[in-house]
């Protein structure tokens, strides 16, 4: 949770800045953003089923993490994801929230919740049909599976592939500086008028989600995925 935060103050920042005309979003180090941890060794989901407060506290925390999510979505200023190395469950679903994503060559892309007896739960569920259409969307929700840059490009997850790390920063650099060009209030009006259009009904069908979510998170499959992973074993489902 530590990063929503620190992505929760960034945001502050972003929007007391009169000055910034575009926010360009990446990660520091290798990837982009490889998800939540799963390390099982630091979970604290290996123990007795949860009771009512603790489905309680998931579901306000999910809600939180949207609500991050959708502070960023609603910046008035246009948006850049920049993509390298990871960018997988809760990472993508913040690059989802951003108007363009861009990505250099190599870069691997999953929601892999379905995997960990999870549900994606920040916003993943809502954004990405809108961006790839729906059969493209079940496909990467229902499998889990990781997918690369090309196909990311094939499906326009992303406007474009770079070649490389240094050809990435100059990409999303040449855009944010051709934004930043631009009258502002047309720009960020235009975006206004896009994202009332895109959320008509998405708060309800948020609602839903974190409440589906907290149901599930944590379960007894999902216990046991962490489990699996740590004893090297393949992990055995109950659906409980």
């Amino acid at each position: 949770w530590e990063v929503w935060e620190d992505l929760d103050r960034a945001i502050d920042m972003a929007e007391r800045d009169e000055k910034a005309r575009a926010v360009i979003v990446r990660g520091r180090g290798r990837s982009f953003c490889s998800g939540l941890d799963q390390d099982p060794a630091s979970q604290v989901f290996m123990h007795d089923p949860p009771g009512a407060a603790q489905k309680t506290g998931f579901y306000r925390a999910v809600r939180r993490a949207m609500a991050i999510h959708d502070r960023l979505e609603r910046l008035p200023q246009p948006t850049i994801a920049a993509i390298q190395g990871h960018c997988l469950g809760a990472g993508l679903e913040l690059a989802l929230c951003c108007d363009f994503r861009y990505c250099a060559a190599g870069t691997v892309f999953s929601l892999p919740e379905a995997r960990f007896a999870v549900i994606t739960d920040v916003g993943g569920l809502q954004r990405l049909p809108a961006i790839v259409g729906r059969n493209y969307a079940r496909e990467i929700i229902l499998r889990g599976h990781r997918f690369d840059a090309d196909w990311a490009l094939k499906i326009q997850l992303v406007s474009e592939v770079f070649p490389d790390e240094a050809g990435l920063e100059a990409g999303v650099m040449s855009l944010a500086e051709e934004i930043a060009a631009l009258p502002p209030l047309a720009v960020q009006g235009a975006k206004e008028v896009l994202l009332f259009d895109e959320r008509v009904d998405r708060s309800r069908s948020q609602a839903f989600n974190a409440a589906r979510s907290s149901m599930i998170l944590p379960s007894e499959d999902f216990g046991e995925v962490l489990a699996a992973r740590l004893e090297n074993r393949e992990p055995e489902y109950k659906g409980a």
